[in-house]
Formats: C-alpha cells, sequence, structure tokens
C-alpha cells in the first residue's frame, strides 16, 4: 500500500516525492472553475525501481479527512509529467480547469502512476488541504505575489503556461 501524508503536503513513497507546487484554494463557489491550475512537482528520490517509461498524474476528489472518495471533481483530471525536456520523471503535472459540483469540504488528491513494459502502478500520492466549497467563496482566486512567482519560473517547464495566461490570473 502506497501512503501519503495530509500534514505537510509531501508523499512518504521512497521512490518519488510529490509536492503541490501550486495547491487548489481553500475555497470554491460550487460548479466553478478553480481561476489558477493546480500544479504538481515530482522528483525521483534515491533509486527507481524498474524501467519507467511515463509517470502520469491523476486528481481524485476525496472527503474532508481524506479518508473516503467522494464525487463532483470535474475537469482535467489527468497529466502526464512534463518538464523542459519533455514527458520526465521528474517535472510537473498541471490539473486545468477544475472544479467541484456540491457545497462541502473535501481535500484533492493527486496519484503518481508509473508505465513501464508490466503496465502501470500507483507509486505515490498527496492530499491537498482542505477545500471549502460554499455559495459565499469569493467568485475567483487572485495569485498572491508569491504564487506570481512561481508561476513565471514554471513558464519554460512546457506545462501549458505563459505569461499571457499569468497577467489574466492577475485580472481575477
Amino acid at each position: 500500500m502506497v501512503q501519503g501524508s495530509r500534514s505537510n503536503g509531501a508523499s512518504s513513497s521512497r521512490e518519488y516525492g510529490i509536492t503541490f507546487e501550486l495547491a487548489p484554494p481553500i475555497a470554491v463557489r460550487p460548479g466553478t472553475r478553480f481561476t489558477l491550475p493546480v500544479i504538481v512537482a515530482v522528483r525521483p528520490v534515491g533509486n527507481t525501481t524498474g524501467a519507467v517509461q511515463q509517470l502520469v498524474m491523476n486528481a481524485s476528489l476525496r472527503n474532508e479527512a481524506g479518508t473516503a472518495p467522494a464525487a463532483g471533481l470535474t475537469g482535467t483530471l489527468t497529466s502526464s509529467v512534463r518538464s523542459r525536456n519533455g514527458n520526465t520523471t521528474s517535472g510537473y503535472a498541471r490539473f486545468s480547469p477544475l472544479s467541484i459540483a456540491a457545497p462541502g469540504r473535501y481535500r484533492i488528491r493527486i496519484m503518481l502512476g508509473a508505465a513501464s513494459a508490466g503496465g502501470v502502478t500507483t507509486r505515490a500520492y498527496v492530499d491537498s488541504g482542505v477545500i471549502h466549497v460554499h455559495a459565499g467563496a469569493a467568485p475567483g482566486q487572485r495569485p498572491t505575489p508569491a504564487q506570481v512567482t512561481k508561476l513565471q519560473g514554471l513558464v519554460a517547464e512546457n506545462i501549458d503556461i505563459t505569461a499571457a495566461d499569468i497577467a489574466a490570473w492577475q485580472r481575477a
């Protein structure tokens, strides 16, 4: 069984470390797209086992405790791990646009799968902080200065982020 850690946003996998580069917002309106993409970084830790051909990440919705699946997450829920060098075993996955249909308190779980000649196996996962979905949430999320800096650094990483995107998110 793969273990994950909700407290620090890092995976406990011995092969890969997973962290949120740009985490989901803490509050959103039901059915409203997140303004910013959710971006997850993956890095090998130590020696990876087997000949991994490609890494893929999948997003799913969990209850507030992270102990059970929940319905209602829509958008691009699967992403290959990419970097400026193409599809790689170290880089970033982008999930956008995402939205959560029903009011409540949830977490988003990102699972890392590794494709090899023997098939696809789950290698690690990470859970987001709690997302409060309610009608009183702001209609959009503007990036903080720290997020803008992080996004600007990700433009070169082949995950479909441009300077024009960042400017639009700042106007949201």
